[in-house]
C-alpha cells in the first residue's frame, strides 16, 4: 500500500457470452493467469477463435504481459501489452470487460511512469470498479489508484498539491465509510491527510487504522506500512511543527523521541499478545 509497494494487476472472472467452444481457451487462459502462469496464459489466449473471443483474449494476454514486465522489467513486455490494449475497441466490450480494459490501461500508464494519466483513468473507473469487482479485487485496484494519485500530487506544489491530496483523502474516506476495514483506503487516508498539510488528522487516522487492523493476519502488512509512514515521515514533520521550526529545519531530537515514545506506547497497548 505504500508508494513503493509492488502491486498486482487485478484478475477478473467474466461470464463470457460466446459459444462453449470459444469459451474454453479463454477460460483456461484466465485460470492460468489467476494461477500466476503468465506465459502459459498468453499462449492459451492466442488460441481463442472468433473476433469477440480474440478481443477478450487480448485483454488476458495484455494483463499477463504487464505482470511479466513487473517481474522482470523487460520493456518488450510492456510495449506488447500497450499495443494489445490500444488495439481494443472499447465499444465492443461488455461492461465488466470495459472495467478490465481501463484498469489495464491505467496500470500500463503507471508502469510507463505516467502517474498523472494513470490516476485520471483510475479515478474515472472507480465507481464501476466498486460495483463490479470482488472485495479482494477492489482492494488491489485501490492500491493502484492510491499510488498513482499520491505520486501525481507529490509532483505538484502549493494549492494544487493540497487540492490533489484532499481529493485523494476524501475519496479514500468514502471507501472507509463503505468498508471500515479496507486496508488500502485506511492507508491512503493517512498519507493524503499528511500531504494536504493536516498532520494531526493524519496522526489520528493512523491510530484509528492501526486499531482497526486488529490482530488478524491480513492486518499485519497494514500495520507495518502505517508504522513505517508514521515513524519515517509523520513523526519528524510533527516534531518540527511542535518545535516551531521551518519545514526545512533540522528535526528536534527531543520532540522526535517524545512522539516515537507516544506512538510505541499506543501501538503496544493495542497489540494482542496472542
Amino acid at each position: 500500500m505504500r508508494p513503493r509497494v509492488i502491486l498486482a494487476v487485478c484478475a477478473f472472472a467474466l461470464a463470457l457470452p460466446w459459444p462453449a467452444a470459444a469459451q474454453r481457451p479463454l477460460e483456461r487462459a484466465r485460470v492460468l493467469y489467476n494461477a500466476g502462469q503468465y506465459e502459459e496464459a498468453i499462449a492459451m489466449a492466442a488460441t481463442a477463435q472468433g473476433a469477440q473471443a480474440a478481443t477478450s483474449a487480448a485483454l488476458v494476454a495484455a494483463r499477463a504481459r504487464l505482470e511479466l514486465f513487473r517481474k522482470a522489467g523487460d520493456p518488450m513486455r510492456l510495449a506488447a501489452a500497450r499495443a494489445e490494449l490500444a488495439a481494443v475497441n472499447p465499444d465492443a466490450l461488455a461492461p465488466q470487460e470495459l472495467v478490465e480494459w481501463q484498469i489495464g490501461v491505467g496500470s500500463a500508464l503507471f508502469l510507463e511512469n505516467e502517474p498523472g494519466a494513470a490516476a485520471e483513468i483510475f479515478s474515472t473507473v472507480l465507481p464501476s470498479a466498486r460495483a463490479r469487482l470482488t472485495p479482494a479485487e477492489f482492494d488491489k485496484f485501490l492500491e493502484w489508484w492510491g499510488t498513482a494519485t499520491s505520486q501525481t500530487a507529490s509532483l505538484l506544489t502549493g494549492e494544487a498539491r493540497t487540492r490533489q491530496f484532499e481529493k485523494l483523502r476524501d475519496a479514500a474516506a468514502v471507501e472507509l465509510e463503505r468498508n471500515p476495514l479496507s486496508r488500502p483506503a485506511t492507508y491512503w487516508v493517512v498519507v493524503a491527510s499528511r500531504g494536504a498539510g493536516d498532520l494531526e488528522g493524519a496522526w489520528a487516522a493512523a491510530v484509528a487504522g492501526w486499531i482497526r487492523a486488529g490482530a488478524q493476519p491480513a492486518g499485519r502488512q497494514l500495520r507495518a506500512d502505517l508504522d513505517t509512514f508514521v515513524t519515517q515521515t509523520l513523526i519528524p514533520e510533527r516534531a518540527q511543527v511542535r518545535a516551531g521550526q521551518r519545514p526545512d529545519a533540522r528535526t528536534p531530537v527531543a520532540e522526535m523521541a517524545a512522539l516515537n515514545e507516544e506512538w510505541r506506547a499506543l501501538t503496544s497497548r493495542w497489540t494482542s499478545e496472542d
